[in-house]
């Protein structure tokens, strides 16, 4: 066994020598001199003169579709699709796995909220504003709970058999007991799930045998709700058999009366007026006011109705409804032309909706702080523009979207964002995060631009993709190759899941033989994330320290650099 010795050579003399040496090599040999010439030709890079690099703030990393980690100094995301993603942006956050089977999750200083099982369950944690907690989750019909810092919030409900509910459906206090309507499915089965016998089932399990109401001072309780109750509080007074009877009053509000769900009664009590409602359903109704403004009509309800109000300067008129719609208002201003299904407008004074045949819609609005146009045409052409008073957070000043369904999608806005994507499978712009999670998987082309500056390219379910900004660059073809560079320095250029190529870090240069990192030189230390400049050992990142199994220090290729040697040792003779 010999050792080859090369020093005080330049590197350009260092690869004259080797070469001019080749020809006393023995063919046999010849192989393994390949080889070693390109752990050699390789390695030397860690010699060569490179421009300092920036300092790094802000880490990305992916494979194919399945995985995908962004970290900056604000933001984080990691994805395993299509079974989890998580992402945070300052204080918000977003959770996801299998949405809308399994769960999603949206958090910000004040809200929590998970959802799950289609929407069935949901849970919310809610901070008041001063600072009080409040908790609510619930499984669709099977049971509701809340608590709190307060008493009024807790309650607990739990199907079939009954319990409390708080601050839902504009009662303070909602208390059902006993469903025995869910009795039927196991007595008599119906048919099938799809049928009219299911459905009456399903309306006859939502009755209680029992009912409680609480509203501020108002307390009412109800025998088979809805069909009896009765109640009372200061101003309030309910009762209701039906379908024989039912009146209801509030004293100087209304008071309303109904015999047998035809004949109805009502009057209404205003600040200088009155009203009076009478309605023979479904064949006449009248409601007019006792000073004579506003009287109108109704035949066969809800086909023909017409009328006016000089208070509010208002006519309107259904001739037959839903088919013509005419309606006048300045008080608040509308108005109103519909001739279905050939052409429709309704205007009030922020809002403007109009269609041509179901076809193509169009929505404006005009708020305070922005203003917005969206038009869609036969439900596949979609473009929406958004025009803010302000600088808003996601949109910027002025924001697009343009969708030809399902084949692009393309957003983009003031900020720098800039986004397009072919394919894009679902028929409406996104914003519960059904995309970031899966969309990758039917994706054939992708390109973004980030606000920052950072740009992302894929093609065919990102088989290619790579992400780069001034200073840096990554791509991959999965399975096959990797590579990365920032500013004039190569970090990563590995082939065959990794298994081989070069790869460079704060610690060291290595050489990939077989996934196995053998040390050829020195690291630099501005290729460490969110990392201040420092020369002691103690400032090295654990997770860095241990990124290939071992402390790379240790590598067994070199000491150092090739400042001043460098050493291969063989067992076999080379010169």
């Amino acid at each position: 066994m010999k050792l080859l010795k090369i020093s005080g050579l330049s590197l350009p003399s260092i690869y004259l020598k080797t070469l001019s040496n080749l020809q006393n090599f023995p063919v046999k040999n010849l192989y393994l001199t390949y080889f070693f010439m390109l752990i050699f030709i390789i390695s030397s890079a860690a010699a060569l003169p490179a421009e300092p690099v920036k300092k790094i703030d802000k880490s990305i990393d992916w494979f194919w579709v399945f995985y995908e980690n962004t970290k900056d100094m604000k933001t984080s995301t990691n994805v395993y699709r299509p079974f989890y993603m998580e992402s945070i942006n300052d204080e918000n956050l977003f959770q996801a796995s299998l949405m809308p089977l399994i769960f999603w999750r949206y958090k910000n200083e004040r809200y929590d909220t998970t959802k799950a099982l289609f929407g069935l369950y949901e849970s919310t944690e809610y901070m008041h504003e001063e600072k009080k907690e409040d908790y609510d989750s619930g499984l669709m019909p099977f049971y509701l709970y809340g608590s709190g810092d307060e008493k009024k919030d807790e309650y607990i409900f739990i199907y079939p058999f009954g319990g409390d509910i708080k601050g839902k459906l504009g009662y303070d206090r909602i208390s059902p007991y006993i469903f025995p309507g869910i009795a039927l499915f196991f007595i008599l089965p119906p048919a099938g799930l799809f049928t009219l016998q299911s459905v009456l089932y399903l309306c006859l399990a939502i009755i209680p045998v029992y009912t409680e109401f609480e509203s501020r001072d108002y307390t009412g309780t109800a025998i088979f709700w809805p069909f009896i109750a009765w109640g009372k509080g200061d101003l309030r007074e309910d009762f209701r058999f039906i379908p024989f009877y039912s009146h209801n009053r509030k004293t100087g509000w209304y008071d309303n009366h109904s015999y047998l769900m035809v004949i109805n009664y009502g009057e209404l009590y205003l600040r200088e007026d009155e009203q009076y409602t009478f309605f023979f359903f479904p064949f006449f109704g009248r409601r007019w006011s006792k000073s004579g403004n506003m009287n109108s009509y109704t035949v066969l309800w809800p086909f023909f109705s017409w009328g006016y109000d000089l208070d509010r300067k208002e006519t309107v008129y259904n001739l037959p409804w839903p088919f013509i719609q005419i309606a006048d208002s300045e008080k608040p201003y509308i108005k109103k032309r519909i001739f279905f299904p050939f052409w429709g407008k309704y205007e009030t004074s922020k809002n403007e909706s109009e269609f041509i045949t179901p076809f193509y819609t169009r929505l404006k609005s005009n708020t305070d702080n922005f203003k917005s146009d969206y038009t869609c045409f036969c439900f596949i052409f979609w473009y929406w523009e958004r025009e803010y008073s302000y600088e808003h957070e996601y949109y910027g000043k002025s924001w697009r979207y343009f969708k030809i369904w399902p084949l692009i999608q393309v957003e983009w806005n003031t900020s720098g964002l800039y986004g397009i994507n072919v394919l894009s499978i679902f028929p409406f712009r996104d914003e519960s995060g059904y995309e970031k999670l899966y969309q990758p998987f039917w994706t054939l082309f992708e390109y973004r631009v980030k606000p920052d500056g950072e740009k992302h390219l894929g093609f065919l379910l990102r088989t290619y993709y790579q992400v780069w900004n001034d200073d840096f660059f990554k791509m991959k073809i999965p399975l096959v190759i990797n590579y990365s560079s920032r500013g004039e320095s190569v970090t990563e250029f590995t082939v065959l899941l990794s298994s081989f190529g070069y790869e460079k870090d704060k610690e060291g240069t290595y050489l990939k033989m077989l996934w196995i990192p053998l040390r050829i030189g020195e690291g630099d230390i501005t290729l460490t994330e969110n990392i201040e400049e420092s020369d002691n050992d103690a400032d090295i990142l654990p997770d860095s320290r241990e990124k290939y199994g071992f402390n790379s220090r240790h590598g067994n290729f070199a000491e150092s650099g090739f400042e001043n040697k460098i050493y291969f040792k063989t067992d076999f003779e080379l010169f």
